[in-house]
């Protein structure tokens, strides 16, 4: 029994839920609060599994074999084969692949030999496609490898594809350089999660421009990035997306060599809709090339495949942007055609330019969005709350530092009002790269908070644990946690059952610092905890 209210406050125990002891008496409430801290993480048990070790010596048919639940451990070499899987796991038991020393991880290098006339298990035409390929697959878990020199004599393979609705894969601290494309595919209702990644001089000039190669083509399906250092391709762009979801957050892409991205036309819709596809962009940094080949745009909406009936939306916040000094449009509303086509920008800062949006069809085409950093000749249009200054007073941006300095007019000028807020920023800059840090707050504009002070989280860190308070509130109690466990549900219970916990039925409300439940007291016991 603790019966001081500055006490009144919990950290977590537990590995995915955080739990805390609320007497709803407000009377006994006050009088004396109960608190307990709880640990319940249960998980269904794994398969009994095999423990497959590679080495370069190895085939393609240990790596194949791998069944729900086996984890496949490979040793340090290069490897010159094709590998081919299509097994289909479960989340509760996947099927891992990792590298035994992240440090000095496995590369894959086809060196000069095209990947369709590589080893192999696939022997379809499409065997070139990729030097890993990932064909109906589920649950895969792929971490710690490199991936070089795919290529193909049709100038369309890649480090890895998927494809054919292969859903839950995961890549972790996986490196894809001088391949075709790094990664594509993307199809029906594929889904992928890409973390703390590097794409990096992808792409071929002996594509063709009406059809050219990226760092990242995906053409379908879910797609999730964060934490990557995407730079440099060789062709196209950094991103170039058919998703009908993408989610692309607290990463750094830089000087792409046609412009950085876009959203077009999914290759898999038929019928006549409706079709709508989305962008979300949080968090980011995007440096613009000094001279790239399109220097009108950076982030482009087009419905290429002259699809009737679909919408396409993006979603631009907290992003930093520095461009090369010239008028591309930051987001291009590309809809001469009449598409419908939606953005949202917001607390972004839009620098090295004086164009942050462009439409090409304002009867078909809206911009929206509010509190911007935009140079003082900037044109506004439709922008509400723009905050306009000579510069924004990024700290050392010769150095390709572009956190805030103390007198940046950035800092506390953020709306945190829109949906979505950040809770997480990349660290560092492009030296050190592919971590990711607590963001202190979505006060200032940017991919930075001025005051964060954090420690990186990298590919093998554990990841932080958010953390429950609750504390009184006039006549009731404020259960709040921090921003980046947005994806966190708040249940409750009447007992410490682990069967009895549901939804918590009271709305939250998020600020530039937490997320917030208001508990009125109702004369019964509740515990509340938190769970992912």
């Amino acid at each position: 029994m603790i019966s001081s209210l500055r006490k009144f406050r919990m950290r977590v125990a537990a590995s995915r839920s955080v739990q805390a002891l609320l007497m709803n008496s407000w009377r006994q409430f006050l009088r004396s609060v109960l608190l307990v801290a709880l640990a319940f993480g249960w998980a269904p048990p794994r398969l009994a599994a095999a423990v497959i070790h590679v080495g370069p010596t190895d085939s393609y048919t240990k790596i194949e074999s791998a069944n729900p639940g086996d984890e496949v451990v490979i040793a340090p070499g290069t490897y010159a084969f094709r590998v081919y899987l299509t097994k289909q796991a479960t989340p509760a038991n996947p099927i891992i692949i990792r590298a035994q020393d992240p440090a000095h991880p496995p590369v894959w290098d086809f060196g000069t030999t095209n990947v369709e006339n590589a080893p192999g298990s696939y022997s379809a035409g499409d065997r070139g496609r990729g030097g890993w390929q990932f064909s109906g697959a589920r649950n895969y878990r792929l971490s710690g490898i490199v991936f070089r020199n795919c290529r193909t004599a049709a100038f369309n393979s890649a480090g890895i594809r998927y494809y054919n609705g292969t859903t839950n894969l995961a890549l972790t601290d996986c490196r894809f350089t001088l391949n075709d494309n790094g990664l594509t595919g993307g199809t029906q209702d594929s889904e992928a999660t890409v973390e703390f990644c590097e794409f990096n001089a992808n792409g071929n000039t002996n594509a063709s421009l009406s059809a050219p190669t990226h760092n990242i083509y995906v053409y379908g399906g879910s797609l999730t990035m964060r934490y990557c250092y995407v730079h440099d391709p060789v062709q196209g762009q950094n991103f170039h997306l058919r998703c009908r979801n993408a989610t692309l957050e607290y990463n750094w892409f830089a000087r792409a060599n046609s412009y950085e991205g876009d959203l077009m036309t999914d290759d898999d819709f038929n019928g006549v809709g409706p079709f709508r596809q989305s962008l979300t962009l949080r968090g980011n940094v995007i440096v613009q090339k000094a001279s790239p080949l399109n220097n009108s745009q950076v982030i482009a909406l087009y419905n290429d495949g002259g699809l009737g009936n679909l919408t396409l939306n993006v979603r631009a916040l907290y992003n930093t942007f520095v461009g090369n000094g010239g008028a591309a449009a930051f987001v291009h509303v590309s809809n001469a055609d009449g598409t419908a086509m939606s953005a949202e920008i917001a607390d972004n800062i839009i620098s090295g330019t004086s164009r942050p949006f462009l439409v090409e069809d304002a009867m078909h085409g809206a911009v929206t969005g509010a509190n911007n950093w935009l140079k003082t000749n900037a044109v506004v249009g439709s922008l509400a709350g723009s905050v306009q200054s000579p510069a924004p007073g990024f700290r050392n941006p010769g150095a390709n530092d572009y956190t805030l300095a103390p007198n940046s007019v950035c800092i506390g000028a953020a709306n945190a009002s829109v949906f979505g807020l950040p809770g997480k920023e990349y660290y560092l800059n492009e030296a050190t790269n592919r971590f990711w840090r607590l963001r202190s707050g979505a006060r200032d504009l940017g991919a930075f908070e001025s005051n964060s002070t954090n420690l990186p989280v990298g590919a093998y860190d554990s990841v932080p644990r958010p953390r429950l308070d609750i504390a009184p509130s006039g006549a009731n109690a404020v259960a709040s946690w921090p921003l980046f466990a947005a994806d966190f549900q708040l249940d409750q219970s009447d007992s410490l059952n682990l069967i009895a916990w549901s939804p918590s039925p009271y709305g939250t409300i998020t600020n530039a610092t937490n997320i917030a439940a208001n508990l009125p007291p109702d004369g019964a016991t509740r515990f509340f905890r938190l769970r992912k």
